[in-house]
């Protein structure tokens, strides 16, 4: 597992680097160890790294933290002067994937999280402008804070970067919700310390910089989603307007086997725009967590513990006494007073074919010519409202102590439901071997669906959740199917499945890589992108 050579500089070009930081950002904010400096985490520590990992593969040597975009720009420089890797964080949280752990050892954490400014928020086109270190908490409360009618889309724990999430195609829960899309404008720090601004922002002063994305000439944002070949300083986010009236949905069907039709019916009305935001599907081990009952989670308590999971024939009895259903679909309906209670009778209509079918609403008719405020409608489950949140994070401790630990495994897989089953079964059979619960957080999109499984687990069983994570890896792209993000561990892993003519892509990335970044300084290795003279074992053991 991982990469545990290390890529840090020797000790004295090193200590030469964070002196030359020191002397723009000040020493306090220069970590000269990995140790403190980082924002908060589940525990209370603020380290960085990996903080689901106790193996440090991916222990950074310390950090630097900017406040401003013209001293990244500097840190670039001194970067590539002291031969020092820098490893980028928007704000460290990418839990599941890596924190704010570098592929290899020894790299310098760019810290971006000091850098807070939201530029703009346009009530009018329904935007705004933010850089790396504005939380989705952070937009939210600066748009009730000017009363604002926008509702910004919130992945499931809000604590994150709007800026962060997007370039790693995160995605929320509004009509706005798969944020790569929704992302319009972008300035970057190239590698050799260079400005850069995308789309229309490559002129001057142009008054539709956060508006069309395509600009003139060839579109450069995708360069950096998901890659190392510059640092991503200010995007303009597209957000949904507040609706006139709106209704949160549940779907729930009773049989395992419904997964199929649950999931072809629900991205076909995404596909008619009947839906307008990313549906998400819990299975009944989710449904059961979750459940306000007390006495589901004292029967869940006999098994929640590391080296044990909740047997299916146990699922199958709660749900007997306390109708849990085998899957639960969660989506909004948005739209004007006259549009509501058609949208709510096309969606009923549209399920009723599913034996044993149960659909609930709660529903906010609104008035004419008056927008929903999120003040109404209050915290939900699911943030379709975009009201973000950091209740998730409580079931992190559900295996019976706390600080506990999740990984994810996320096939994007196509729509209609039969391929999405199909590889269920074998995830699922591949979990209950490895003794861990199955955790369904599938996201169904028009044509696609991401079949997430959160996979929850406690420090000691680390070494087999990794065993786990590889037997899903190797299952998947046999099925023909590659996760669309990964933990640090395996990025390599999954670069390695791209052999489409000889890996022209992967070569692709490593003469752009070579190019810009001669030196290797951003990142290396994110995303399985290398600069062409790094050695395999300067990158670490594939698994």
């Amino acid at each position: 597992m991982g990469h545990s050579k290390s890529t840090a500089p020797d000790r004295e070009a090193l200590g030469h680097f964070f002196d030359a930081v020191s002397g723009i950002i000040g020493e306090n904010n220069v970590s000269r160890t990995p140790q403190h400096g980082a924002l908060q985490g589940t525990q209370g520590n603020d380290s960085y790294g990996d903080p689901f990992s106790t193996t440090g593969n991916h222990m950074p040597s310390g950090a630097v933290r900017p406040s401003e975009v013209e001293h990244v720009q500097e840190i670039v420089k001194l970067a590539n002067i002291h031969k020092v890797p820098l490893w980028t964080v928007s704000r460290g949280k990418n839990l599941g994937y890596g924190g704010s752990g570098s592929v290899t050892k020894g790299c310098v954490i760019l810290d971006l999280h000091r850098m807070t400014k939201i530029l703009d928020v346009n009530e009018e086109y329904g935007y705004a402008i933010v850089e790396p270190g504005v939380s989705f908490f952070d937009l939210y409360n600066e748009i009730q804070r000017r009363g604002l009618k926008l509702w910004p889309s919130v992945p499931a724990i809000g604590w994150g970067s709007v800026l962060g999430n997007t370039l790693d195609r995160g995605f929320g829960y509004t009509p706005n919700g798969e944020h790569s899309q929704s992302q319009c404008g972008m300035e970057v720090v190239l590698p050799n310390g260079e400005l850069l601004r995308t789309g229309m922002g490559a002129m001057e002063n142009n008054k539709a910089f956060p508006l069309y994305k395509g600009g003139f000439g060839p579109a450069l944002d995708g360069l950096f989603f998901q890659s190392n070949l510059g640092i991503v300083t200010k995007i303009g986010i597209h957000i949904t307007p507040a609706p006139e009236a709106y209704a949160s949905v549940e779907v729930t069907v009773p049989k395992e086997e419904d997964l199929v039709a649950l999931v072809g019916t629900l991205s076909d009305l995404m596909r008619r725009s009947i839906i307008l935001n990313s549906p998400s599907i819990a299975n009944i081990f989710r449904i059961a967590l979750m459940s306000r009952n007390p006495e589901v989670h004292a029967e869940l308590a006999k098994y929640m513990k590391p080296n044990s999971h909740v047997p299916y024939p146990v699922l199958a009895e709660l749900d007997a006494n306390h109708n849990l259903g085998f899957w639960k679909a969660y989506f909004s309906l948005y739209g004007s007073v006259e549009m509501l209670p058609a949208l709510l009778k096309t969606v009923k209509r549209a399920f009723s074919g599913i034996p044993g079918v149960q659909i609930t609403s709660r529903e906010f008719p609104g008035s004419p010519g008056r927008s929903i405020t999120t003040a109404e409608i209050k915290e939900e489950e699911i943030p379709h409202s975009g009201i973000p949140t950091m209740a998730p994070l409580a079931i992190l401790d559900s295996r019976g102590q706390k600080g506990g630990c999740h990984l994810d495994y996320s096939p994007v897989i196509p729509p209609s439901g039969r391929e999405l089953y199909e590889w269920y079964l074998t995830a699922k059979q591949r979990t209950i071997e490895a003794n861990f619960d199955f955790f369904a957080d599938f996201h169904v999109y028009p044509r696609y669906v991401v079949g997430i499984e959160l996979v929850i687990y406690t420090p000691e069983e680390e070494a087999r959740i990794h065993s786990l994570f590889k037997n899903l890896l190797r299952d998947g792209t046999r099925q023909g199917y590659l996760p669309y993000r990964t933990h640090v561990s395996y990025m390599d892993d999954l670069a390695a499945e791209l052999q489409f003519n000889d890996s022209a892509f992967v070569r692709f990335n490593a003469d752009l890589k070579d190019s810009l970044d001669p030196n290797g300084i951003l990142s290396p290795g994110k995303s399985g992108i290398w600069n062409k003279n790094v050695s395999r074992i300067q990158r670490g053991p594939l698994l």
